[in-house]
């Protein structure tokens, strides 16, 4: 899998300033999964994005297990680059 295309697919969706702590795993042979935060300022929880999204990376990427964790960016990630020891 294209780690590389796979941030820029995530950077690229609307509204997402940001996406670090991408993980991306053979669940085995044939089936691939990811987790990713997105830092998404101002938008509001959307059902729709997270489903059009996880549709994206199965379709562009054949990740059939995407666990996304989105996050305003109002307060600190443990997780993001700036926070990481």
């Amino acid at each position: 899998v294209d780690a590389a295309g796979v941030k820029a697919y995530l950077a690229a969706r609307p509204g997402v300033s940001e996406v670090h702590d991408l993980h991306i795993w053979a669940l085995s042979t044939t089936e691939t999964a990811l987790t990713a935060h997105l830092v998404r300022p101002g938008a509001a929880l959307d059902d729709a994005f997270l489903m059009e999204t996880a549709a994206g990376l199965r379709e562009t990427f054949r990740i059939g297990h995407a666990a996304l964790q989105v996050e305003t960016g109002e307060l600190p990630c443990a997780l993001a680059p700036a926070h990481v020891v």
